[in-house]
């Protein structure tokens, strides 16, 4: 067995029982011994998906069955997975914080990526944040090749091929090994323009979350490795990504109906900027172990739209960064036989330090010009967290068996600093510090699964797991006044409960998979509009659902299939069960494909629909969402040299708008997208 950080991975297929994950267990592991559902994007997917312009959120909002679509802008919020924030993962490393911004799937860009690997359900093996599953990222790396390079170039325009609506992609890697020295560098570039909906209009801004519109983004990697000798290695990896807006161009409501206007003059437009640096070093054969020390630091940093204005604080911006280091170590060990059962043993400790900060600078808004005041607001205060973890995860295999268990026991100490109550401000203009203070909660947190091996090809699992998310401190203080004591916040850990049942098979031609899961917590978040803060309360929730995969190689040239997920996610208010709102569960989404694919090129037909929702309506907790069905029409061709590859995405034009512009934006809704066209040309050499 193989620790994750290093682990030499293939590229996999969904469901292939055979393949081998290294995010489910924090080491190397085949899919077919996980009792859990897990499924594995592997680099050719990516690249069919990704027409220039595209995001890692639009990839997986269409290939993970029990995950939201995407927004279409620079924020997945509202995109969740199994009713529950999800954890993001870039190569093993957290992209989330207590603070969420839900920028975690815009920092990176899809070129940069060798495969995603998603684990569905609530877990805990990497900390806060995986309460409704975990998805990991893993960037490119060097394969063994003395000197290799790899380029693409792309574009892509709206139905109307008006020029002010393309979009711009270029990539660029070089990798190489020299003796014990491996490394790997690339560069990506887009730059997004207009985006027009299916009548051809553009699309106004979304200036609550982010617009992917009139943005340049730069995603800079590097990695190096060196072999100390065959079984000791160290890594180091590099990333410098950024998604900056720079439009003039603002939303407007004209006749009822939301517009893009022209004119917009703001002195600093919405970002995103994240830096990361991982070192990590292993050793295959320690005393006959195993062992993986990872350490990591990572600077997150986002800027939001002065969006709307509050009260005496006025219009202000919202700028929110946060920094995090931590070290992590991790060692397995083969355990003693007993009769013909195997086992091994992943055991160690974790530590994380996060700093967050959130400021705001004042704006003075005349017509569409912005400029700062001068005056800076903290929107809450400044927090520092640490966090420490000692984990256990066992694995027997006895005879058509696999069971997995483990236990994860979680210290958490935050502390707050005194600040100017944001709420004070604008609620009354006057100025005064809100008393800070140390918030300490902890979790033990634990799994169990089973895995029977009904043959070669088919398995059959049940889980019980948990995962928990941090308190989001910041933005529970941002808008009290300053008599407010943080000791009623009732700061704890919010675990999550998960249970499933599941099936997965794979035969020569056919390929399926069909889970049942739900997934319970007793705390919850919840506005108090007479404190004006959000507090965790003792209110239970629940989410059941079910998802299913199913693909058939109808000859060695065609194939189809597809995806179904539906989701129920409910609240108890005074003793009443109440649904949830679009912007926590996901309406009914199925997928389906046809593909064809010959020695030198291949063909994808495939379609998304979202049905309609009005549960959480009918109860007043939430908006009726009309459903829509998109098609795309994706191909590639290998040329004499180089590749070449294409897409029409929303194939048939329509006007909709997407879940998230229901479920969150003011009315009236702009329209999403219309038809897109893409190109582009990659080669490797």
């Amino acid at each position: 067995m193989a620790l994750a950080a290093e682990a030499a991975v293939p590229a996999a297929d969904t469901v292939k029982l055979a393949s081998t994950v290294v995010t489910a267990t924090r080491s190397q592991a085949n899919i077919a011994s996980i009792p859990a559902s897990v499924q594995v994007i592997d680099e050719s997917q990516i690249r069919q998906q990704s027409g220039a312009g595209r995001k890692v959120a639009d990839i997986l909002g269409t290939l993970v069955p029990g995950l939201a679509p995407a927004t279409g802008g620079m924020s997945n919020f509202s995109q969740t997975l199994r009713g529950r924030n999800m954890l993001v993962l870039i190569d093993g490393v957290s992209q989330n914080a207590s603070r969420d911004n839900f920028r975690q799937l815009n920092s990176i860009a899809p070129a940069s990526i060798e495969r995603i690997e998603v684990i569905s359900g609530a877990s805990s093996i990497y900390g806060a944040g995986a309460s409704g599953g975990i998805v990991n990222i893993i960037t490119k790396r060097n394969q063994g090749e003395d000197l290799a390079m790899s380029s693409r170039l792309g574009m892509s325009s709206g139905n109307n091929l008006n020029p002010k609506g393309f979009a711009y992609e270029a990539f660029q890697s070089v990798s190489g090994r020299q003796g014990p020295l491996d490394w790997y560098l690339s560069a990506d570039w887009t730059q997004r323009n207009d985006q027009f909906d299916g009548n051809g209009k553009r699309i106004p801004q979304d200036t609550s979350q982010g617009s992917a519109m009139d943005t340049e983004t730069y995603d800079l990697h590097g990695r190096f490795g060196y072999a100390l000798d065959a079984d000791k290695r160290l890594s180091l990896a590099l990333q410098d990504y950024k998604d900056e807006q720079d439009t003039g161009f603002a939303p407007r409501t004209i006749d009822g109906e939301s517009v893009a206007v022209k004119g917009l003059d703001l002195d600093e437009q919405p970002f995103t900027h994240n830096q990361a640096v991982n070192l990590n070093y292993s050793d295959s054969d320690l005393l006959g172990q195993q062992l993986l020390l990872e350490s990591y630091w990572r600077r997150a940093d986002a800027l939001f739209f002065p969006d709307r204005p509050r009260g005496f604080a006025g219009v202000s911006d919202n700028n929110s960064q946060q920094e995090v280091y931590g070290l992590r170590a991790a060692v397995e060990s083969d355990l003693p036989s007993i009769g013909a059962a195997r086992g091994s043993l992943v055991w160690g400790a974790d530590y994380e330090n996060e700093s967050t900060r959130q400021r705001g600078d004042r704006y003075q808004v005349n017509g569409l010009v912005y400029r700062k005041s001068g005056e800076t607001f903290e929107l809450g205060p400044d927090v520092d967290t640490a966090t420490k973890a000692l984990f256990a995860q066992m694995s027997w295999d006895i005879a058509d068996w696999t069971l997995r268990g483990g236990i994860r026991r979680q210290w958490v100490e935050s502390e707050v600093q005194d600040s100017i109550a944001y709420g004070e401000i604008w609620q009354t203009g006057n100025r005064a510090t809100l008393p800070g203070g140390t918030l300490k909660y902890d979790a033990t947190l634990y799994n169990l699964g089973a895995v029977y091996h009904l043959s070669d090809n088919q398995d059959l699992f049940v889980n019980f797991s948990q995962g928990f998310s941090l308190p989001d401190i910041q933005r529970f203080l941002r808008d009290v006044d300053s008599r407010f004591d943080i000791q009623t916040l009732n700061a704890q850990a919010i675990e999550v409960d998960s249970y499933e049942l599941g099936w997965r098979g794979n035969w020569s031609r056919w390929k399926a998979d069909v889970t049942l899961y739900e997934n319970r917590s007793d705390v919850t978040q919840f506005y108090d509009a007479s404190a004006r803060v959000l507090r965790l309360i003792d209110q239970k929730e629940r989410v059941r659902g079910v998802e299913s995969s199913l693909s058939y190689d109808l000859s060695e040239r065609w194939s189809v299939g597809g995806t179904y997920a539906w989701t129920k996610g409910e609240t108890q208010q005074n003793g009443k069960w109440i649904d949830l709102p679009a912007t926590r569960v996901s309406p009914a989404k199925t997928t389906l494909f046809l593909g064809y694919s010959q020695d030198r090129y291949n063909l994808r037909l495939q379609a998304l629909q979202l049905a309609d929702y009005d549960a959480a309506a009918k109860d007043g907790n939430g908006r009726e969402i009309d459903g829509y069905t998109l098609v795309d029409l994706l191909g590639a061709v290998e040329l004499p040299t180089g590749r070449l590859e294409g897409g029409i995405f929303n194939l048939t034009n329509r006007t909709y708008q997407n879940l998230f512009t229901q479920a969150n934006a003011r009315k009236p809704f702009p329209n999403a997208e219309g038809r897109t066209f893409s190109l582009a040309y990659s080669v490797d050499w």
